[in-house]
C-alpha cells in the first residue's frame, strides 16, 4: 500500500502561507486558525447546501462521522498548541535549560536521535512533542507552573476539559461508542454504551472554550517568558541589533491572533524597547 503524499490542496496560496507563517511562529495562533477552519468544516455539509434528494437519514449519517472527525482534529490541533508552545521556548532561549534539566517529564531516549538522520527535528520539537501527559488538564498546569508561573486552565475550566478529552478518547479509540466507564467518568449515563453525537454546534463550542485557554496561555505564560527573557540579559543593556531575532521569536509567542484571516502582528524595535522598560528592572 502506498503511504499518502502531501495533500494536493496544501499549495502556496495566500491562506496556506498566512497559516504556516502561525505554525511557525504563534502556536496559540495557529490553534485558533485551525479551529476556526474546523468549525466552518463541521458547517460546510448541511442540509441548505444538499439537494432536496439528499436529505435525510443518510446525509445525515454520513455527516455524523465527518463531525466526530472534526472534533477529533480539534482536539488534536490544541494538544498540538500546548507541546509547540513548550517546543518553541526552548527553541527560542536558553532561559529554561536549567528547569529542562530537572523536568522528569522531558529527557532524550536513543531512539529520538537516531530518528534525526531521517529529519531533522529542533532541540525543543525532540523534547517536547514526543512526551505524554497533555490529556490531564492538572498534568498541563504543573508543567506550566513550573516553567512560566501560571495555569493556563483555571480552576472551573478543569472538569470541563476533561470532559472533552474523555469524549476525545472515545471519538479516537473507540469509533464515538462511549464506554459504560467514560460515560461515568463524565457524568452522562445516558451516553453509556452508545455512539455520541458531536454535532457542528457542539464543535463551535468546545472550540470557543479552548479558545479562552489559548488567549490566556500566550498572554500570561507568554508574558512570563518575555519577562524572564529580559531579565537574563538586562545586564548588558538594550540592543535591539543584538536581540532583535530572539526578541521576535519570544514575542511572537506571546501573541494569540483570534482572526482566521489575519496575519500576525510586525514586532518593531518600539515593541522591544517599551518591553524593555517593563521588565529589565
Amino acid at each position: 500500500m502506498a503511504f499518502p503524499s502531501v495533500a494536493v490542496w496544501n499549495q502556496e496560496t495566500a491562506d496556506i502561507s498566512r497559516e504556516n507563517r502561525k505554525r511557525q511562529a504563534s502556536p496559540c495562533s495557529f490553534f485558533c486558525s485551525q479551529g476556526q477552519s474546523i468549525c466552518l468544516s463541521a458547517d460546510y455539509f448541511i442540509d441548505s447546501r444538499l439537494a432536496t434528494a439528499a436529505r435525510g437519514g443518510v446525509a445525515g449519517k454520513h455527516r455524523h462521522k465527518v463531525q466526530l472527525a472534526l472534533y477529533g482534529q480539534l482536539m488534536a490541533a490544541f494538544e498540538y498548541m500546548l507541546k509547540d508552545f513548550f517546543a518553541k521556548t526552548l527553541d527560542a532561549t536558553s532561559v529554561f535549560d536549567e528547569q529542562v534539566k530537572k523536568a522528569d517529564w522531558l529527557s532524550i531516549t536513543t531512539d529520538r536521535i537516531l530518528m534525526q538522520r531521517v529529519v531533522q527535528a529542533s532541540i525543543g520539537s525532540t523534547l517536547v512533542h514526543p512526551t505524554m501527559g497533555w490529556h490531564t488538564p492538572e498534568i498541563v498546569n504543573k508543567r506550566f507552573d513550573n516553567f512560566f508561573g501560571h495555569k493556563p486552565v483555571s480552576g472551573n475550566q478543569l472538569s470541563t476539559l476533561s470532559k472533552l478529552w474523555i469524549l476525545r478518547h472515545s471519538v479516537a479509540h473507540n469509533a464515538g461508542f462511549v464506554t459504560a466507564n467514560d460515560a461515568a467518568r463524565i457524568n452522562q449515563a445516558n451516553l453509556s454504551e452508545r455512539v455520541v453525537n458531536i454535532d457542528a454546534d457542539f464543535i463551535k463550542e468546545s472550540f470557543s472554550f479552548l479558545q479562552e485557554i489559548a488567549k490566556d496561555l500566550a498572554s500570561n505564560c507568554g508574558k512570563s517568558l518575555i519577562a524572564q527573557w529580559f531579565k537574563s540579559v538586562k545586564d548588558y543593556g538594550a540592543n535591539y541589533t543584538r536581540d532583535e531575532a530572539t526578541y521576535n521569536r519570544i514575542k511572537l509567542l506571546s501573541v494569540c491572533e483570534t482572526r482566521r484571516t489575519q496575519e500576525l502582528p510586525e514586532i518593531t524595535e518600539a515593541m522591544y524597547t517599551a518591553d524593555w522598560a517593563v521588565y529589565a528592572v
